[in-house]
């Protein structure tokens, strides 16, 4: 006999697999959330390995990135999210780092970008949210 929040209480068939979500992962959100957590959890695995992929088909060199006020040259064969966490020790917000979820977004020329998900070029220049925040925070403070 299981108990409350104990083991799948809902399963659905979802192209040709049960696919069935923990009690504690069904607890009071909207279907918008709800249908974005299946999407995560079906699409992350294939999505990752596409993106590595992608990446060992770029040429290995080094490229010349910024991201905030720090320029530096790294391996073109990562993405933006791996190269600010190894390369530049900057830490941005990530989920599923399969580019579905939006967590890790940044801002290149003037666009948002998701980091998991756009391999580094020759040139970019990378704003982080946090730091497009704190400048904001620092034209608008009273003096």
């Amino acid at each position: 006999k299981k108990h409350a929040g104990e083991g799948p209480v809902a399963a659905s068939f979802c192209h040709g697999e049960d696919f069935a979500l923990p009690s504690s992962d069904l607890v009071a959100m909207s279907s918008t959330e709800t249908a974005n957590k299946m999407k995560t959890a079906l699409l992350k695995y294939p999505k990752r390995a596409a993106m590595q992929a992608q990446l060992k088909k770029i040429p290995l060199r080094q490229v010349k990135v910024q991201i905030n006020n720090d320029t530096k040259m790294v391996s073109s064969q990562q993405t933006v999210l791996e190269s600010s966490i190894k390369d530049f020790e900057i830490r941005i917000p990530y989920n599923c780092r399969a580019g579905i979820c939006g967590a890790c977004e940044a801002l290149h020329q003037g666009q948002r970008i998701k980091t998991c998900y756009t391999p580094v070029k020759d040139g970019m220049r990378i704003v982080t949210l946090d730091h497009e925040m704190n400048m904001l925070r620092q034209g608008t403070a009273d003096e």
